[in-house]
């Protein structure tokens, strides 16, 4: 686990947690394996409850979260889940 105690207390990012997310995916990848980040959203409590998102997979904001969808891409994952797709797809494609 990339941060252990769940996403809702996972407190900030930190190079620790880069360094860790990197490790997994060069594992995996060297074991012919590929790796996915379960599940990555960042939604306020509202929006949460009007999409029927699960709280326990939150990090509370965007700019979480958007730490570690670009965390999950600099380390090269092959799959990134999250319940805001299209959020994660814009991100992704803008390459901040």
């Amino acid at each position: 686990m990339v941060e252990p105690l769940g996403q809702p207390l996972a407190g900030e990012w930190t190079a620790e947690k880069q360094a860790r997310v990197g490790s997994l995916v060069r594992h995996a990848h060297a074991n012919n394996l590929w790796i996915r980040f379960y599940t990555l959203d960042g939604a306020a409590k509202p929006e949460l409850s009007s999409n029927g998102w699960f709280r326990s997979y939150n990090f509370g904001s965007r700019e979480a979260v958007k730490k570690r969808w670009g965390a999950a891409r600099k380390a090269g994952a092959d799959y990134i889940a999250s319940d805001q797709y299209e959020e994660l797809g814009a991100f992704l494609k803008s390459g901040r």
